[in-house]
Order: structure tokens, then C-alpha cells, then sequence
């Protein structure tokens, strides 16, 4: 049969397009298609051998392979392998099949690729990404079996020829591309290059299992017969160097790993010296297969609260690497995790617009997690003081779960661990509930900026009186995360710096209550002023059921934010209306028998004073520090 040149059948510089700007980011990643192609037709050829023995003896001494042959002066990269090969239909059927199809089949095809994405390995989409960088394109086969090679060029104009020849090298596949010219575009790299294409292997490809092999040259001494150097002369040395590792450790049974090797792989992955603090490796199977490989830092990194960090997990297919920061396959809570997922049901076309709607990647990311809080659990149960370690690192990460992810709110709250009244050691929400009293009738907590400011608060008088624990929570996301819990183990929890707060039982309530209406007229006056000088910043003035030594605090509404939450928010640029608190008083307080015998003025200059004392206890900032400053000095002369 002679050469024949054949139209494609829809327009190819269309699909082109959609390649070019629809499926891939950068050009360097055609190398990795291709190589991924070569692998999956050397595993296709490894496994037909199990039922053709006699295949194997056509090349009896030649290893599965996969080569790289660069020509900077002809501006060639050739990649070679031995691999299964294709047949002359199969060319047409495998190379021509995007661009015969349309361009609507071809978008049916490219999910059927996601749903088999051994078809890659045949020359499916990703072959046409050769044509980003190529303004030619030749293919020379031999299907293993057969003794007739099938030659393939194309210029991505329309068109393609196609013949039979025969491949001087037996089965397997050679593809040349005549790279373009990119005049100034520094942008794209020399892919004839020994560096770049070593760069390119090591990004994409270094755990493929077959070696990939790139001639190298260098120039040696020549020596004479006595194997002395023969002065200004020299000899070209040419050296087939492997450019991968075929390292892929997460594929290993865990139990044939070292430590060291794991160390080696998290240095890698994970941009850090020092060793993990541990590590998670397992394989999934049944609907969904993949193996995941992650490590837990041992120390916070440096750069993870800075708003633009980058995050998430490397994503291979089949070995191939396909994305660094793949946040869509773990939760933002997890975000530490550094690793490797390795899927073998997704596409090499698999973007980040894909990840984030695909119903197999929110599987992986469902299981993974699933994962992630079942090996907590266990080092929370067998290793207390290492997991207290991990807390204290990454606690407050953990905490946006028990916001964000419903579906395991209750198991991340199981995790969680708090500073308590109790003592110095960390504590869990289990542990608060087994030791609460029999009269006690909610979990108690407070949150503030530190555990010094916490447990000076006059919030905690009452309850720290009455003999009950009291949680205290120091990280920013408690704003959110507290009251987002509501309820553990049918223990209701309450913040004891909102309205609300219910300490005593029917009987030290009655006698309250009698106590209190005896305070509100003795003081009715008095509270009247105070409400007058600070009604516009507080909704109310009354008489404090939690307050035992202090004389001031003031409380935020059941359902409204707190001070610390407004503050936090504010800091960040984002306004929130602030809501109005109660000021509460201790009427046994003897700063309000002492008040009692002042003039009006005196009393509103009083009332200030301690409303501005109130703010410095919640941790707020004064509205006018100068004047508050100059209210204390009066108030220290006074009586000079």
C-alpha cells in the first residue's frame, strides 16, 4: 500500500484550541502525556505477555524502556519506548479518533477518557498536546505480534498521512516532533534541552515504573596504550542515563518501606528538612482505588497563616503526576496534611474546574478524611502526650471541622482538646462531661487572647465559686467554632460572658430572685444615673448573678457576636455592626455604696469609669484613653 494522505473529518484546529486552553495550563506538560503513554504501552505489553510467551522472544534482551532523543540543531525531541505498539487500524482508530469525530463527540469522548482513562495509553487526548509545541508530528509502530510498522505525520493543519513501514526497531513506539520556533517568548523553554527535559521528567514523571533514558555526552582525556593522558586530545564518552526514580513508595506495602525512605519522600513532598511528625499510608479498594500517602509536619511551617499559602495534596494517575496543591481532595481543616494521592479511576485530563464538581474526587476526599480522623482517634487513645503535641500545632485547624464539616462534627469533637480550670493538662470534651458535678447543668467555657486574661476574667467569679470546670479557649477560631458545637452528650454549652448564664438550683434562685429585687430598689437611683451616663454603648444596666469580687462586667446577648469576635474582624478590614452589651453590676460591691453618697455629676463621671474598666476586662480597647486617664488621676486626688 502506498502513502496516503487522509482528511480529518471535522476541524482540528478547533480541538486544538480546546486542548490547548481548556485542558492544559502549560506547554512543558505535553512531555508528561506523552511518556504516560509510553508507560501505559509498556504495562499493556507486560501484561499480554502472560498469554503470548512467544512475544517476548522477539526481544529477548532488550528491557521495557522508555526513551528521550533530543537534536538541538534539528530542533527534535523523539520519545522512544517498546512498548504494545499499535496496529495500521488502530493508528487511524486511536490517532484519528478525536479529530474524526467532531467536536461534540469528542467532549462525549473526553468523558468516557475520565472513565477509563486507559485509553490514554492509546493515544487519546493527550497525544494532541504535542501539538502546542510541535508543527509536526510523526509516529512510527509495530504492534507486538505482528511484523509490519505503520508510519503517522500530521501538521495539525487539517490533515494527516499515513503508510506502512517497517520500524528497524521491532515493536514499540517512536513519535518525533519538529519543535516550533517561539522567537521572543521566553516563556517557553528549550525542550531540546538536557536540563530542561531532566527538569520535566522529575516534575511529572519520576515515579513511572519503567526507566526513562536520555543519551548524555561528555568529552574525557584520550589515553594512550599505557593509560596515560595524550596531552590536547580528547574522546566523546556517551552515558544512557536514567532521568526517574521509579520510587513510587506509596505504592509499596507500608510494611516494606523504611523510615528512612518515608523521610526521604516527606522531604520531597513536603518542602522540610526535618523529619515528619507522622504519617498516614494505606491503599482504598472496592468502588473507589486509590493509594494516599500523607504526612503530618512536625512543626507549624512557616508560611501557613499567610492568606495566599498554598495547600493540599500532589495528585498522581497511574503514577503520573498531574497537580501540586490539590486542595479539592482533602477539607480546608486538613490543610496541613503534605502527601500523595494516587487514583486509578480519574483522567490525566482532570483539571481543578473538574476536581472541584467530580463525584469519584469527593469520594477520595470523603474517604481520605474518614481516614485521617480514625488515625487521630487512635493516637489520641495510644499515644496521649503525641497527640497533645500534634494539637498544640495544629489544634485550632482541627476546630474549623467541627463549623464546616457536618458529617463529621461529631467525630472531630471527640478530638478536640481544651484548657481547663481543672488543671494544667489538656483535656476532651468526653473527659469535661465524666467529671461534671451532679448539680452542674451545662459545660462551661470562655473565650479570650490568652489563659493569663482568662482565668483573671470576672466573668469566671460565679462559676469558678460554685466549684464548676470551666474550658478555656485561647485560639481565634473559638469565636466560631463554640457555638457551633452547641450540645455535646446532651450537655448543652454556654459561654459564660453572654446573658443567660444559669448556675444555681430552684432554691438559691428563689433567694436570689428575693435579694435581687431588694438590690434594684436600694439601687434604683443609682442605676438610673449609670444608665443615663453609658446609654450609648450599653443596651442595659442590671444587677449580676455571676459576678462575686469585681464590680463591673459587661455581657454580650445570647444571640449576639462577642467583643473579641467584633475585634477580630475589624482587624482583618471586615466591619460588623456592633451590638450593644448589658453592663452588669455587683451591688455588694462597696465602689456602689460609696457612689450612693456623690453627686449626679460625680456618679456619671463614676459610671465611665467603670464601664471603660468593664472594656479592659473583656479585652477591648477604650474608646477615649486620655480621658479615662485623667478620670483616674481625679479620682486618686480627690481626697489629697
Amino acid at each position: 500500500m502506498t502513502k496516503e494522505t487522509r482528511s480529518f473529518q471535522t476541524e482540528v484546529k478547533q480541538i486544538l484550541d480546546l486542548m490547548v486552553h481548556s485542558l492544559y495550563s502549560n506547554r512543558e506538560i505535553f512531555l508528561r502525556e506523552l511518556i504516560s503513554n509510553s508507560s501505559d504501552a509498556l504495562d499493556k505489553l507486560r501484561f499480554e505477555e502472560l498469554s503470548h510467551p512467544e512475544w517476548d522472544s522477539t526481544q529477548p534482551h532488550v528491557e521495557k524502556h522508555i526513551r528521550l532523543i533530543s537534536n538541538r540543531e534539528a530542533r527534535t525531541l523523539t520519545i522512544v519506548d517498546n512498548g504494545i505498539g499499535m496496529t495500521y487500524d488502530e493508528v487511524i482508530a486511536n490517532i484519528g479518533t478525536i479529530a474524526r469525530s467532531g467536536t461534540k463527540e469528542f467532549l462525549k469522548h473526553t468523558k468516557e477518557i475520565k472513565d477509563r482513562p486507559e485509553l490514554i495509553g492509546q493515544f487519546g487526548v493527550g497525544f494532541y498536546a504535542t501539538f502546542m509545541v510541535a508543527d509536526k508530528v510523526t509516529v512510527l509502530t509495530q504492534k507486538a505480534g505482528t511484523s509490519e510498522g505503520t508510519f503517522w505525520e500530521s501538521t495539525g493543519d487539517g490533515s494527516f498521512v499515513i503508510d506502512r513501514q517497517t520500524r528497524n526497531e521491532g515493536v514499540g513506539t517512536t513519535i518525533t516532533l519538529h519543535l516550533k520556533e517561539f522567537a521572543g517568548d521566553d516563556s517557553v523553554e528549550d525542550f531540546t534541552d538536557e536540563y530542561v527535559l531532566r527538569r520535566i521528567v522529575k516534575k511529572y514523571s519520576d515515579f513511572i515504573a519503567w526507566p526513562i533514558r536520555m543519551m548524555t555526552s561528555r568529552e574525557e582525556p584520550e589515553v594512550d596504550a599505557d593509560g596515560k593522558e595524550v596531552e590536547g586530545k580528547t574522546r566523546t564518552v556517551e552515558d544512557d542515563d536514567t532521568l526517574n526514580s521509579q520510587k513510587a513508595i506509596w505504592l509499596r506495602s507500608p510494611s516494606e518501606v523504611t523510615d528512612e525512605e518515608y523521610e526521604e519522600f516527606y522531604r520531597h513532598v513536603g518542602h522540610d528538612w526535618n523529619k515528619p511528625f507522622d504519617r498516614i499510608h494505606y491503599r482504598a479498594e472496592g468502588s473507589q482505588e486509590f493509594t494516599a500517602l500523607m504526612f503530618i509536619p512536625p512543626a507549624v511551617p512557616q508560611d501557613y497563616y499567610y492568606r495566599d499559602t498554598k495547600w493540599g495534596l500532589s495528585l498522581y494517575v497511574n503514577r503520573v503526576f498531574i497537580m501540586d496543591n490539590a486542595e479539592e481532595l482533602i477539607p480546608t481543616y486538613l490543610r496541613f496534611l503534605r502527601g500523595v494521592i494516587d487514583s486509578s479511576d480519574l483522567s490525566l485530563n482532570v483539571s481543578r474546574e473538574i476536581l472541584q464538581k467530580d463525584r469519584q474526587v469527593q469520594a477520595i476526599k470523603k474517604a481520605v478524611t474518614a481516614k485521617v480522623l480514625k488515625h487521630l482517634e487512635t493516637l489520641l487513645k495510644t499515644d496521649r502526650e503525641k497527640y497533645q503535641t500534634f494539637w498544640k500545632n495544629f489544634g485550632a485547624t482541627i476546630k474549623e471541622g467541627m463549623a464546616n464539616d457536618f458529617s463529621n462534627k461529631d467525630k472531630i469533637e471527640h478530638l478536640a482538646l481544651f484548657q481547663s480550670s481543672h488543671s494544667d493538662t489538656l483535656t476532651t470534651l468526653a473527659e469535661y462531661a465524666e467529671r461534671m458535678k451532679k448539680d452542674q447543668k451545662e459545660i462551661y467555657y470562655i473565650t479570650g487572647d490568652s489563659l493569663d486574661q482568662l482565668k483573671a476574667s470576672p466573668y469566671i467569679e460565679k462559676v469558678k465559686q460554685k466549684g464548676f470546670e470551666i474550658l478555656y479557649c485561647t485560639d481565634p477560631v473559638d469565636e466560631w467554632v463554640m457555638q457551633s458545637i452547641n450540645k455535646f452528650d446532651d450537655k448543652m454549652l454556654r459561654s459564660i460572658a453572654k446573658e443567660g448564664l444559669d448556675l444555681d438550683s430552684e432554691e438559691e434562685k428563689a433567694e436570689q430572685e428575693k435579694e435581687i429585687k431588694d438590690k434594684e430598689i436600694e439601687f434604683k437611683d443609682l442605676i438610673a444615673t449609670i444608665q443615663g451616663a453609658v446609654s450609648e454603648k450599653v443596651k442595659e444596666v442590671k444587677i449580676s448573678k455571676r459576678l462575686v469580687d469585681s464590680p463591673v462586667v459587661l455581657v454580650s446577648g445570647a444571640y449576639d457576636s462577642s467583643a473579641r469576635l467584633e475585634r477580630m474582624m475589624e482587624s482583618m478590614g471586615q466591619a460588623m455592626p456592633k451590638a450593644k452589651r448589658i453592663l452588669e453590676i455587683n451591688p455588694k460591691h462597696a465602689v456602689f455604696t460609696r457612689m450612693k453618697e456623690l453627686s449626679a455629676d460625680r456618679q456619671k463621671e463614676w459610671a465611665e469609669i467603670l464601664y471603660n474598666q468593664a472594656l479592659l476586662a473583656e479585652g477591648s480597647p477604650l474608646d477615649d484613653p486620655m480621658r479615662f486617664s485623667q478620670q483616674i488621676a481625679k479620682l486618686m486626688t480627690d481626697h489629697i
